[in-house]
């Protein structure tokens, strides 16, 4: 019994989170969501330049090979699915008023988190996967005449490259916006606690 007294003591000298403004809040939220949904739609703007230049490049360059017309409809095929999933993106994190309903909003957040590690874990290596073979296929043609020195030299800065974004920017980048969003998600979920 001493040691259940001893606790509840403890437990009560803690000292109370401060209560936060709820215009500061709003404000703060407001502005990380911008910031995340001004990255958001200028990777849909980058990947829709990119599908355009793929498809006229596609529908307008004459190649002898098939294997050139295959590897882009696969480049295609993975920016267009990568497309549907930044607008996915877009469309949770911006559809809903923050000031009309938190509740609603921190769901769609949580939301945002879940899409966002599935785009950034899991899809990202199958689009790896896509645009190197994309490449490869294409530049079987291109490179046809080139010399072997340089073809050899070719690969192996797309493969360093590749794996450079693969194993050391996509890391950081999924840190950074994984603690941008955990900070509004908690943020909002302190404020809602406030009111409980």
């Amino acid at each position: 019994m001493k040691d259940f007294e001893h606790l509840i003591s403890v437990w009560q000298e803690q000292p109370k989170q401060p209560r936060l403004s709820v215009d500061d809040v709003l404000k703060q939220v407001k502005k990380g969501i911008n910031k995340l949904g001004s990255r958001v739609l200028y990777g849909i703007i980058a990947i829709s330049v990119t599908i355009i230049f793929t498809a006229g490049l596609t529908l307008f360059a004459v190649f002898e090979r098939r294997l050139s017309y295959i590897g882009l409809f696969v480049l295609l095929f993975g920016m267009i699915a990568y497309l549907i999933l930044q607008i996915g993106d877009y469309r949770t994190i911006t559809r809903q008023d923050l000031t009309l309903d938190p509740a609603a909003y921190l769901n769609s957040l949580k939301e945002y988190q879940k899409r966002r590690a599935y785009l950034h874990g899991r899809f990202y290596y199958a689009f790896a996967l896509m645009t190197c073979l994309g490449i490869s296929f294409y530049t079987i043609e291109v490179f046809q005449n080139k010399p072997l020195m340089f073809k050899v030299t070719y690969y192996i800065f797309c493969a360093i490259y590749i794996l450079f974004c693969t194993f050391y920017l996509k890391d950081r980048f999924i840190q950074r916006e994984q603690k941008r969003v955990s900070y509004l998600i908690e943020r909002l979920e302190r404020l809602e606690g406030q009111f409980e």
